[in-house]
């Protein structure tokens, strides 16, 4: 890792530096590449590392003393777009967003046309609820890299969201009319279905959150929350999203819980135990179906259900855990079959 980190730091290879930018300002998968081998011998790359392994660390202070003091020296273009962009990051990363805030700037006056930093300035903007600057320096980075347009549609609806909340709802249509979805993304689903909703269109609302929810299974909770504050989720409604997206964990216990409240309790045991059977790992709904079956003094299938439970714990726990890479299995070895390192294997223990 620090053998790669040196590699990383060198200003001889110009046509690598936007690369390494990105490596150093992103902890996203999607934008790291392959660097090719670069060899150190600046002592101000160096202390930049230096730098950069403090911060790594949780040493702020001493990192941005370093980074600091560099800026008095006489630096290369490329030396000084490394101080600028850890400086900030240094800066963000302790809490100090208002110094972060400044040295993008002064970045930016310097380079104007790095598109890092006006990326990393949005993401400044974005955190402290100034969606509409955030937009402004995304757009600005797009132009200049071509790199970020994820994070300029989502901030797009982050901030069409909130002119909603606000009431601007014809600001949020132009913004929606503008926008380039390349792939349907379960956020604009969301937007558009409140949206709908805001401007009376209940069923155009209600047919978007269907959609999203279709297309996320996992995302199926904003969507609940919206149609349940415009039109409520009744009994009748729940079973009309189940018909429609499936049985889901969250759903059919909403659906449980009105039934309960509304003392149709043998419907609602029917309910739990399909839902039990179909996702017998989800906490809340063995919670809801044992106490319910403990109402309804089925206790001896209370005590069979909670013997079954644990007999599929048991089962599902292995009896070996790799201490350096967590690989969990019934067969012992000398060396993991994951990790490949060597008497990592032990016999597994609670966390």
């Amino acid at each position: 890792m620090l053998q790669k980190l040196f590699k990383f730091l060198s200003g001889k290879k110009d046509t690598s530096f936007s690369d390494y930018l990105k490596e150093l300002s992103i902890n996203r998968q999607d934008l790291i590449r392959h660097l090719p081998d670069i060899d150190i011998d600046s002592p101000v790359n160096a202390y930049i590392t230096l730098a950069i392994l403090l911060k790594e660390k949780g040493e702020y202070y001493k990192s941005l003393k370093i980074l600091e003091k560099l800026k008095g020296e006489r630096l290369s273009e490329n030396e000084q777009k490394l101080l600028y962009l850890n400086l900030a990051l240094t800066y963000r990363a302790a809490g100090f967003l208002d110094r972060a805030e400044r040295a993008l700037k002064e970045g930016i006056s310097l380079f104007p046309s790095e598109g890092l930093f006006y990326y990393e300035l949005a993401l400044i903007y974005k955190v402290s609820n100034r969606l509409e600057e955030a937009v402004s320096l995304l757009e600005k980075a797009v132009e200049l890299k071509g790199e970020f347009l994820d994070e300029l549609v989502h901030t797009k609806l982050y901030l069409a969201d909130s002119y909603i909340d606000r009431g601007r709802t014809d600001k949020a249509f132009r913004l929606l009319r503008k926008l380039d979805i390349r792939v349907p993304l379960p956020l604009f689903y969301y937007v558009m279905s409140k949206l709908y909703y805001a401007v009376g269109e209940k069923e155009k609302g209600y047919r978007k959150a269907i959609q999203g929810m279709k297309l996320s299974p996992g995302h199926v909770a904003p969507f609940l929350k919206v149609i349940d504050e415009y039109e409520g989720l009744s009994v009748d409604k729940l079973y009309e999203i189940i018909r429609e997206t499936g049985t889901l964990a969250i759903t059919g216990k909403l659906l449980a819980e009105k039934l309960i409240k509304e003392n149709r309790k043998e419907e609602a045991l029917g309910i739990l135990e399909k839902l039990n059977e179909e996702f017998p790992n989800d906490a809340r709904v063995k919670e809801l179906y044992l106490r319910l079956l403990w109402e309804s003094g089925k206790r001896k299938q209370v005590v069979e259900e909670i013997e079954k439970f644990l007999l599929d714990l048991k089962d599902r726990k292995k009896e070996f855990k790799c201490r350096n890479c967590g690989y969990e299995t019934n067969t012992f070895d000398w060396i993991c079959p994951r990790c490949r390192q060597w008497e990592t294997l032990e016999i597994g223990s609670e966390d």
